[in-house]
């Protein structure tokens, strides 16, 4: 019977805790990316999320599907949709998997193709939010 109740009492706990785990989540949308591209773009977000503060994951508690689209015009980075999807111009993912974002100026305010793609997400994610 306590082995029962201990059971019971961890399972509980467990939910009780599960929507502390619950808030924003970047989900690459892979299909037709190479590993190498899904390793740079998952960095990218890993790295967005890291910079994104507690409280803005939090509130923002929805899935966000990301994805590289080629129906994007060449001066944009990226367009986050009204409620849960962020594109990226695919035109820039070959630089991100090699490397050479990173170093490649663009004459903008974040200096680096690699920035200006990480301001972006972080940019399009506040719209997110202020539409939730």
């Amino acid at each position: 019977m306590k082995r029962v109740r201990a059971w019971l009492l961890g399972c509980t706990l467990t939910l009780l805790g599960a929507p502390a785990l619950a808030g924003l989540q970047l989900d690459l949308q892979a299909t037709g990316l190479d590993r190498q591209q899904i390793q740079a773009s998952q960095a990218l977000l890993d790295e967005a999320m890291a910079k994104l503060p507690p409280r803005f994951k939090q509130q923002l508690d929805r899935r966000v599907q990301v994805s590289w689209s080629e129906d994007m015009p060449a001066d944009a980075y990226g367009q986050a949709s009204l409620v849960s999807t962020l594109q990226l111009n695919r035109r820039l993912l070959p630089g991100l998997s090699d490397g050479s974002a990173a170093t490649e100026r663009t004459g903008r305010a974040h200096g680096t193709v690699r920035e200006e793609l990480l301001a972006t997400v972080l940019h399009e994610l506040t719209h997110i939010y202020d539409r939730a």
